[in-house]
């Protein structure tokens, strides 16, 4: 049987374990845990308070030990869960609860091939822009935004003058500019010229919309021919398709060709009186000879009609007698 000041001493007991898991479980002071520490350097810890959370991918891996000033840097040690693959290769980075803003230390994977770090071991830090700096990098940006109004402000006062200028150097110009826009939008209204006529008339529109769709169609059927051209249909497309037959077609031309240049030699020799059908076509002479012989002989076939019925007489005579 318990005495009364041993129930109380034990009742303070449990009672101390239990505020020491409860500890544990919400705080994380790593009495239940295997951990190891682990380092790294920031140039800034902007707050950061020892006993911080320490969270691996987004994971509570562990808290802040402590920090020291070493040369330019300061070091946190890190009490991380040896169960948690931290690589050598991670980097830390100081990040901020939105709603409280309190610090802690953010480490992210690595690189799986990377070795697992160990205790001593110095990972790489990166401290983001802290909230002063982005106010400072807001204040510049309206300064140049203010500079920039006032360079716009002062570039179109500029312009405006200028262009109140040009407008009144211009103003004769530009008022007979409007009467005449003015003339040719009257005539357009009342339907005066081809342009008038076509904004006015609906059967000039509807019949330059025919003629469009006319030459439309005519495209479309272009299209189709030349499709068919490339495919090779008709001997056209096989013209254009079949290189073979191309080639034909130009072994003809080559012998066409040849031709030609041999009926110029041709008629070049017959003009240069080369032969006799040349000698007879530039040679005065022989066209005259050519003349006396058809002359003699018309002559002898005139005699030889005249003497055709003497023989024809004698023929009967010899025949009788």
């Amino acid at each position: 049987m318990l005495s009364r000041e041993q129930r109380i001493g034990l009742f303070f007991l449990v009672g101390l374990a239990l505020l020491v898991v409860a500890i544990e479980l919400t705080i994380g002071l790593g009495i239940l845990h295997d951990r190891q520490v682990i380092y790294a350097e920031f140039p800034d810890v902007q707050g950061l308070d020892r006993g911080a959370d320490v969270r691996l991918a987004g994971l509570r891996a562990g808290r802040v030990e402590g920090m020291e000033i070493v040369g330019s840097r300061v070091r946190v040690a890190m009490a991380v869960d040896r169960a948690l693959p931290v690589r050598r290769d991670a980097s830390a980075r100081l990040d901020f609860r939105a709603l409280s803003g309190e610090r802690f230390v953010a480490i992210d994977l690595g690189t799986p091939a990377a070795p697992l770090a160990r205790d001593g071991d110095v990972l790489a830090g990166e401290t983001p822009a802290s909230f002063s700096d982005a106010v400072d990098q807001l204040a510049d940006v309206a300064a140049s935004m203010q500079d920039l109004a006032a360079t716009l402000q002062a570039d179109a006062g500029r312009l405006f003058g200028t262009l109140a200028d040009v407008v009144e150097e211009n103003r004769g110009t530009l008022t007979g500019l409007a009467e005449r826009l003015a003339s040719v939008t009257e005539k357009l209204d009342r339907g005066t010229g081809t342009l008038g006529q076509l904004v006015n008339d609906r059967a000039l529109y509807e019949r330059a919309t025919a003629a469009l769709g006319e030459v439309r169609d005519a495209a479309a059927e272009l299209g189709g021919v030349a499709g068919r051209l490339a495919d090779g249909e008709g001997t056209l497309g096989r013209l254009v398709s079949d290189r073979q037959l191309a080639s034909q077609l130009q072994e003809t031309v080559d012998d066409l060709a040849v031709a030609a240049r041999n009926a110029q030699e041709l008629t070049d020799g017959l003009r240069s009186g080369e032969g006799t059908l040349g000698k007879a076509l530039v040679d005065d002479r022989l066209y005259d000879t050519s003349l006396d012989t058809l002359r003699t002989a018309n002559r002898a076939a005139q005699t030889l009609e005249d003497q055709a019925p003497l023989s024809i007489l004698g023929t009967i005579v010899t025949s009788l007698f």
